[in-house]
């Protein structure tokens, strides 16, 4: 069986909705359970690839309604999430737990390993992989990320990030954005990880067109992954991955007709 890995990176705002939330968002992003990281379900990666494919025999790859295709597309899992950082723009931001989990992802991969050792930051601290910009706080550098602000420690990062930036942004093509990566890789503990999780994200109020009977409740809140954001997911296949499968660009999630959910893929069998 090949295994391959493919990126889903985000070039706007992504809304995997699970349709009506219980709390004060009415439209939030998908979420595993155990973890409340946010995901977008294979499923919905699958029929947007199925949508988009050019190659043939598309019922074999994908299957139909009385036959299982052998294309097989686990979850697209949360691997770097865009972080608004005081003094640099934004961050890509991580945790020990993602890169471990990921690390054991690529286990089933034939493909060059990830680096074995994963460096755990103290409390408020933040592992860089160089060079990133900080901000002079009480006469000393800091990285502020939201309502948070750390210690640095450079370059304990940086095997991870190259390893990353090689395959997220393949040279020789995408040789800038490889080292603007690196400037902006991030390693956070978990716990603050899951804090800007929770709280990072985008959530942009609307207004439902009201008739004159209709004037309650036309409020309401969607919550969005921001542009920038990279997930993960698992291809699987009997034999050789098919030609035509990956796409540059595509639409995934909601609200594609407002210009949401341009994404960009990278690997797979391109």
């Amino acid at each position: 069986m090949a295994v391959s890995l493919l990126f889903v990176h985000a070039l706007s705002s992504l809304h995997p909705g699970t349709g009506q939330g219980v709390g004060a968002i009415d439209l939030p992003v998908a979420r595993e359970r155990a973890t409340n990281l946010p995901f977008v379900a294979g499923s919905t990666l699958k029929g947007c690839l199925k949508a988009e494919y050019t190659g043939r025999d598309e019922d074999a790859v994908f299957g139909k309604s009385d036959q299982q295709g052998r294309l097989q597309v686990g979850d697209a899992r949360l691997l770097l999430l865009p972080v608004r950082s005081l003094g640099t723009t934004f961050v890509w931001a991580t945790s020990p737990y993602v890169l471990r989990r990921f690390q054991r992802d690529c286990q089933l991969l034939e493909m060059a390993k990830p680096p074995e050792k994963i460096g755990v930051p103290g409390e408020d601290e933040a592992l860089t992989a160089g060079g990133l910009e900080t901000v002079a706080i009480g006469g000393k550098a800091r990285l502020v990320l939201e309502d948070l602000d750390f210690d640095v420690r450079p370059e304990a990062a940086k095997e991870w990030g190259n390893w990353i930036a090689d395959r997220l942004f393949p040279a020789p093509e995408d040789a800038e954005w490889h080292a603007e990566f690196l400037k902006r890789f991030v390693v956070l503990r978990d716990q603050d990880f899951d804090f800007l999780c929770e709280f990072a994200t985008e959530v942009n109020a609307h207004i439902k067109v009201a008739t004159v009977e209709d004037t309650e409740n036309n409020l309401w809140y969607e919550e969005t992954l921001p542009a920038e954001t990279v997930l993960v997911s698992l291809l699987s296949t009997e034999g050789a991955m098919p030609e035509g499968l990956i796409r540059r660009t595509l639409r995934l999630g909601g609200n594609a007709t407002t210009g949401q959910g341009l994404v960009r893929l990278v690997g797979g069998a391109q």
